[in-house]
């Protein structure tokens, strides 16, 4: 991955600048993780008008088949010190139930489950990057490997009331939720955010690291 250092320019330069962003593949050997733990710095954050509370009685046919599940608060910060971002863990939901025609759409989804993760991402400010969903996994799971954000389900959360994590560019935030689909037998969720290797425009080297946290 190559990143560009941002500096003082123009507006105009910076959204150009912000085409040539981060270009790499993803390490998942020898990084270590990092816990977050600290508290989300308001309560504010976990109520943002942006990302409602489910409700586990909304009826299905209020959003097209598909059930809401349970909100869970879990409200906890990732600082990336040497990247300059951070992400909020505001709330998740391990029971949103798909509606049929997703589970007739996507097959495997027979055996899997559907698990939401709403947050807040803050992108750099030191660096040209782009923070999103494909920043996040799923650690832990029965086969060993972490699972990737998927948006096969982006239209049908967002039509219960649950629109999707946007994409925050250089110095900005965004608010949404992450979309995953581990087996039924994942029964502890912890998420993760990777940081990945990169060197920046001026030479300085990044070294991958990931950074957890438990979701139960």
């Amino acid at each position: 991955m190559r990143i560009r250092v941002a500096t003082s320019v123009p507006a105009v330069a910076a959204m150009a600048a912000c085409a040539l962003l981060l270009t790499g593949c993803n390490d998942d050997s020898g990084s270590g993780a990092d816990s977050a733990s600290s508290p989300a710095p308001t309560a504010s954050a976990a109520t943002d008008s942006s990302s409602p509370a489910a409700s586990p009685s909304q009826s299905a046919a209020d959003n097209g088949g598909a059930a809401t599940g349970t909100a869970v608060p879990v409200n906890k910060t990732i600082n990336d010190d040497v990247m300059g971002e951070k992400a909020t863990v505001i709330k998740y939901i391990k029971d949103f139930q798909p509606s049929a025609a997703s589970k007739a759409k996507f097959s495997a989804l027979a055996d899997e489950k559907v698990v939401l993760v709403d947050v807040t991402v803050t992108a750099s400010s030191k660096y040209y990057d782009s923070f999103g969903a494909t920043s996040f996994y799923l650690t832990g799971m029965p086969n060993g490997i972490d699972q990737a954000s998927t948006t096969i389900l982006d239209d049908e959360i967002k039509a219960a009331g649950y629109p999707p994590l946007k994409d925050a560019e250089t110095g900005k935030t965004s608010t949404g939720w992450v979309v995953f689909t581990p087996t039924k037998d994942a029964d502890k969720l912890v998420l993760r955010y990777k940081r990945l290797a990169a060197k920046a425009s001026d030479g300085t080297n990044i070294t991958a690291k990931n950074f957890d946290v438990p979701l139960d």
